[in-house]
Order: structure tokens, then sequence, then C-alpha cells
């Protein structure tokens, strides 16, 4: 390892005297296929990673696996006690499935989305303008989870153009949010998402 860089997963490999395919099993949780990982393998892998300070690349994993393991949060103002309140149950909630929310402010969620910056997003009430449907209209056509939390929505069908003619039919999940807790909302979101990003 050179000085000043950060360790790879060669140098993890080398350290702990194992092949960068072994690292990778145990650093994945996975089996290893026909050949069982022994105990003392997986620490010596898990003890070259505490010695070099090795963090895996979660982009270049993303990248392999056709999934970043990201869920966008995007909210119209942090000042709105309600969305405020929801970034902070769904960041909460969403490492409990494996995912990690990005929370984003405005429209800023469409460039990152359309980017292909996670593999699903949560909206809360955020006003729908034409910039926000033709976004939806296209990462549904893409097979993106999306899910909006807002007083008033409609049946999930998307309608870019504005011409009355759905261009995706179901193309997000709605949660409505009445009169419901703000937990109960980002359970009811989460749900909704996971439906979409497993099926």
């Amino acid at each position: 390892m050179r000085h000043g860089s950060k360790p790879t997963i060669r140098d993890v490999a080398e350290t702990a005297g194992v092949s960068v395919t072994t690292v990778s099993y145990v650093l994945s949780g996975r089996s290893g296929g026909t050949t069982r990982i022994s105990e003392a393998t997986q620490d010596r892998v898990h003890a070259a990673v505490r010695e070099l300070g090795y963090v895996a690349n979660r982009g270049a994993r993303g990248m392999r696996r056709g999934r970043t393991e990201l869920v966008a949060v995007a909210v119209a103002d942090l000042e709105d006690p309600r969305d405020r309140a929801l970034a902070t149950l769904l960041a909460a909630i969403l490492p409990e499935h494996g995912y990690q929310a990005v929370v984003l402010l405005g429209g800023g969620w469409r460039q990152f989305m359309l980017a292909g910056g996670a593999d699903g997003v949560i909206r809360t009430g955020a006003s729908e303008t034409a910039e926000d449907s033709a976004a939806m209209v296209e990462l549904a056509a893409r097979g993106v989870a999306q899910v909006l939390i807002t007083d008033d929505a409609g049946d999930g069908t998307l309608d870019a153009n504005r011409d009355g003619i759905p261009d995706v039919q179901a193309g997000y999940d709605v949660v409505s949010a009445g009169t419901e807790s703000t937990e109960a909302l980002a359970e009811r979101a989460v749900t909704a998402l996971l439906g979409r990003l497993r099926s």
C-alpha cells in the first residue's frame, strides 16, 4: 500500500494472506460458494480490515450489484416540522432494512435520482411541478421505486404532459397523510417502498 493512499481490497487480501475473492466473500457475508471459509480465515480478514482501516467503496459495490443500497428522502422544507420529523424517522428506519437514507431538499432530488443516485425515493408533500411529474414518469419507466407522502395525491398514475392521459400507470405509491402520526407515516412509506424494491 502506498503511503497516504486509501487501503484497497487487494491490500486487505495481502495483509490477511488470502485471495481478493475470499475477502469479498467475507465482507459481503456470502458463504464462499462451494468452499466453506473457516472462522480463522474470516477472523484474519476482519483483523486486516481493522488494521488497515479499510472501508468498502459503496459506489463500486453498487455498480457491480446493480443497486446502490441508498434511498433518497426528498423533503420540501426542513423547517417544516412534519418534513423534518419524517426525514429523521426515515433515516432511522431505512438502515434496519439494509438501506441508507440520503436527505435531499427541494428539487435537487430529480437530478440525483435521474443520475441513478439511489434505488428508490420517498418524497414528502411538496407541491407537484411539471419538472417533478416528468422526473417521476422517467423514473417509473426505469422501474425505480417511488413513494409519495402527501395530503392530496392521485392514485399513482403519472401525467407529465398534464393532458389528462396517464403516461405511466401505477408509477408510484401514495401514502396519504391524513391524521396519522409521523411514525406511522414513515413506517407505511418504508413498507410501500420495500414492496416496490423487492418486486
